[in-house]
């Protein structure tokens, strides 16, 4: 994917949210996140991550909290269909503007009925487990 940041950006709010991420750029991390659009939902949609201080782990699912803007992105369906590839999609939200997450704290206790959250709950309830280290560098995140 490659995504397009602007100087300034004005945040349009604060989510809590779960992310598995899946390559990095200096210090932007591209993620996948489970977001419950409907009751029950599990729509997947792709997150950037501005991480300053390398607090995201790899290897793991991650709980965030930051602010949020959304960002110019090409090559959503790419990096979509190389992830279909490894771990099965059932909704996914096709973006031309991607959530950029900045100014963000890791959350040791998340608020479970945040629908940022709740969307990989739900994904895992039908399909049981995500290989995380599997999705790692499947795709390439480029800032231009």
């Amino acid at each position: 994917m490659k995504i397009k940041i602007k100087s300034i950006v004005k945040p349009i709010g604060e989510e809590e949210l779960s992310i598995i991420p899946l390559a990095e750029n200096g210090v932007f991390v591209e993620c996948l996140n489970f977001y419950e659009d409907i009751e029950g939902g599990r729509q997947a949609r792709l997150v950037v991550v501005l991480d300053k201080y390398g607090d995201i782990k790899f290897d793991q699912i991650n709980y965030i909290k930051g602010k949020k803007t959304y960002i110019d992105a090409e090559g959503v369906d790419e990096d979509f269909n190389s992830i279909k590839k490894i771990i099965k999609l059932d909704r996914i939200a096709r973006m031309y503007r991607v959530p950029l997450y900045f100014d963000i704290q890791i959350v040791d206790n998340p608020d479970m009925n945040s629908r940022g959250i709740k969307g990989l709950i739900n994904y895992l309830a039908v399909h049981k487990e995500i290989n995380i280290t599997s999705l790692r560098n499947v795709v390439r995140l480029e800032v231009i």
